[in-house]
């Protein structure tokens, strides 16, 4: 498993248009229907990790993998035997690749409405959650177990559909960098 992590804000124009122009006709739709430059960014540094990735672990060029979409939305790189997952937050955009399953969430540690907690933790994970912690170390729990939930979701390609279940059969690898989370889960053999 290797993991990679780009700040948008980093991204110069000539970078943003050499990878726009190597984004499927489909993928430059959805950047173009974007409003918000930061999502365009997000967007297009999120396909050139990714490619960036698969092409280092798989010594074949950028302009070769092209990229399809399973059944719930997960991404993968047709004709080829690799796994990725991509994510962002913020200013930081992240993509895992491995041989097997994989999936990755990154979150910015942010204030929140921690109702949300109580709508998708189990009662086990609410007392971690709320126990004994400040308002700082409540947060950082929360896009602890947000961020494995949906690493958790996005592994198995299932979409969100299981976010309200608790995730311990897989690896988990957690990542705190400056004011980010970043968990990765990869499916056991």
């Amino acid at each position: 498993m290797k993991w990679y992590k780009y700040d948008i804000r980093n991204l110069t124009d000539s970078e943003y248009n050499k990878w726009f122009s190597l984004m499927s006709d489909e993928n430059k739709q959805k950047v173009d229907r974007s409003r918000i430059l930061e999502d365009k960014k997000r967007t297009v540094v999120g396909e050139m990790l990714a490619k960036k990735a698969i092409s280092e672990w798989c010594d074949i060029p950028n302009e070769s993998i092209v990229f399809e979409t399973r059944e719930h939305g997960k991404p993968y790189a047709k004709d080829l035997k690799i796994e990725f997952n991509i994510s962002h937050s913020g200013n930081m955009v992240v993509c895992a690749v491995d041989d097997k399953p994989i999936g990755i969430d990154i979150e910015q540690i942010r204030p929140i409405d921690l109702k949300l907690a109580k709508r998708f933790c189990t009662k086990q994970e609410l007392t971690y959650l709320f126990d004994g912690a400040d308002n700082k170390e409540i947060l950082t729990r929360f896009f602890k177990l947000w961020t494995a939930k949906e690493a958790h979701c996005k592994c198995l390609g299932k979409g969100l559909a299981l976010i309200n279940t608790p995730c311990s059969k897989e690896t988990q690898t957690f990542v705190i960098e400056d004011e980010y989370i970043v968990s990765i889960v990869k499916k056991q053999a």
